[in-house]
């Protein structure tokens, strides 16, 4: 009895350790990844313009469906593996070279916006993915920590790569 009273107690002192420095995390990070694809910036843009396309090369998305516009804004219902759901509003479009995509769930365990840069390049064009998000709840920071903050920028970008027939060096 005595051990399972220690097992307990010590398990209780580490999660509370965990929680203390989950709440360093800081609430609002800010992430961008950046690759060169050998597609000039108006194919990019109508790749990622292509909502309702987004599941034949996203590997984590499994349906979109439109939504009547939000303040104006186009808006979209997407669904993830896994019947995670999320609104996602096009706050921003300027082709080819800028779009801005935000959740407009508001009230989730994060909130936040994707904001893609497409610049020519020589030899195609240079993506930036730049993540801008909130996270409220330090137990969701924690998991985004362990599970690294940039982990869907990359894999994203390793999907728009490869649905060109491309590898994806990150950076």
């Amino acid at each position: 009895m005595k051990l399972l009273v220690r097992i307990v107690i010590a398990l209780l002192l580490l999660s509370g350790a965990v929680y203390l420095y989950a709440l360093t995390i800081p609430a609002n990070q800010t992430h961008t990844r950046t690759i060169s694809l050998k597609q000039p910036p108006e194919t990019i843009f109508a790749l990622l313009a292509d909502v309702e396309g987004m599941p034949k090369w996203n590997r984590h998305l499994e349906k979109v469906e439109v939504l009547p516009p939000i303040e104006g804004k186009p808006a979209t219902r997407q669904t993830f593996k896994g019947n995670m759901q999320m609104t996602i509003v096009t706050s921003e479009s300027a082709p080819p070279t800028r779009l801005v995509r935000s959740m407009g769930d508001i009230g989730g365990p994060f909130v936040g916006s994707w904001s893609y840069q497409i610049n020519p390049s020589a030899a195609g064009s240079e993506i930036a993915l730049t993540e801008a998000s909130e996270m409220k709840n330090p137990i969701v920071r924690m998991m985004v920590k362990l599970f690294g903050p940039t982990k869907y920028i990359d894999e994203h970008l390793e999907d728009m790569a490869k649905h060109f027939g491309e590898t994806a060096a990150i950076r």
